[in-house]
């Protein structure tokens, strides 16, 4: 069972060079559909991930959603996909995907002094749900720890940081509070995250802002010289916690969570969501509800927007938003029901966004 460590610290980074890239996935080039034909870690499947989806224990657990459609490619139009995973739908059961042959023989084959690993990718937060499931990116140890990486709780909308460190002596997977009360993130939004370890010093580090410093913790929790092996994606369900006061029901349904965009690479510092990444703008522009009904808010922590457009997949300009420094909201109510993107400038370029009206 992950323990929870309450204890975080600000830490300012310095910048290095750009590293070396071990994995990296956007899905664009994957079709749509089931990733593999085998959920039994067997067999790879589309892009060479290899798939494992398990019910649990027949004796505790009530899932029964098991199978090669819990790992799907999507569509999220104009050419580009995303990567959905499907937590149990009940109490019981794991869902894990990674690349076939790991990043062990890459991590080894580094350049000497990049002893910081980097994993950072984006997630959709999806609708608010009832569905107390946990989903996250992790990278695995070859002794089978998650060295580092993050926990994502459907129902209560909280990220943690997840990590393999020293409590005291006893040496264990821990859960780690990212804000005080835990850092809850919005519905229908999609956010870029990151976190290293440094291999030589043991230093555990997450960043969910770009503009700011990353989170860590007191050297004493350390551990050292953990040999880097796989990412995974991974989802599993709550039993809830019936002794609790007042009782927590377990898990009683599904949740999918949308995955897209992750690089992991070899670096000599920790630079996680670095400008020099071309991310830091980027990674800062927040997009909910989405999808939408009504009401859409495009925000920013960093640079003020010029100009923000929607225009249509044919790149037909739909409507110009009124702009308000670093938020717009509009209401886009009178829009047929379809996918949209957002044109998005600053001063320093445009990026685009899509978004669902339905």
């Amino acid at each position: 069972m992950k323990k929870t460590l309450l204890l975080i610290s600000a830490i300012a980074l310095s910048i290095s060079v750009s590293g070396q890239v071990l994995e990296t996935e956007n899905f664009n080039s994957l079709t749509v559909g089931n990733v593999g034909t085998a959920f039994d870690g067997t067999a790879p499947g589309q892009g060479n991930f290899l798939t494992f989806a398990n019910n649990g224990d027949p004796a505790t657990s009530t899932t029964n959603n098991a199978g090669n459609s819990n790992f799907q490619i999507a569509s999220t139009g104009a050419a580009t996909n995303s990567f959905d995973l499907t937590s149990p739908n009940a109490i019981g059961g794991v869902r894990f995907m990674w690349k076939s042959g790991g990043i062990g023989t890459q991590w080894s084959g580094r350049t000497a002094g990049n002893n910081v690993i980097e994993l950072e990718y984006t997630f959709n937060t999806g609708a608010a749900t009832t569905s107390k499931s946990n989903f996250g990116v992790r990278l695995y140890s070859a002794a089978g720890n998650a060295i580092v990486g993050y926990g994502y709780n459907t129902d209560t909308r909280v990220l943690n940081g997840i990590a393999y460190l020293n409590n005291a002596g006893t040496p264990g997977t821990f859960n780690i509070n990212l804000a005080s009360g835990g850092l809850i993130l919005n519905a229908n939004t999609s956010y870029t995250i990151g976190c290293s370890y440094n291999t030589a010093t043991g230093e555990v580090l997450w960043k969910t802002d770009a503009n700011a410093g990353a989170a860590g913790l007191p050297n004493s929790f350390w551990i050292t010289s953990q040999v880097p092996d796989e990412i995974d994606f991974v989802s599993f369900s709550s039993a809830g916690d019936p002794n609790a006061a007042p009782p927590v029901p377990g898990n009683a349904s599904a949740a999918t969570i949308s995955f897209d965009n992750y690089q992991v690479k070899a670096t000599a510092t920790s630079n996680l969501l670095s400008i020099e990444d071309g991310q830091s703008y980027e990674a800062s522009v927040n997009v909910y509800p989405n999808p939408t009904t009504d009401i859409l808010n495009i925000t920013s922590d960093t640079q003020p927007f010029t100009a923000v457009d929607i225009v249509d997949l044919n790149g037909r300009l739909i409507k110009s938003l009124e702009v308000d420094a670093n938020n717009v909201t509009t209401n886009v109510q009178e829009l047929k029901p379809g996918l949209y993107i957002l044109n998005i400038s600053n001063k320093e370029g445009t990026i685009s966004r899509k978004f669902i009206k339905e």
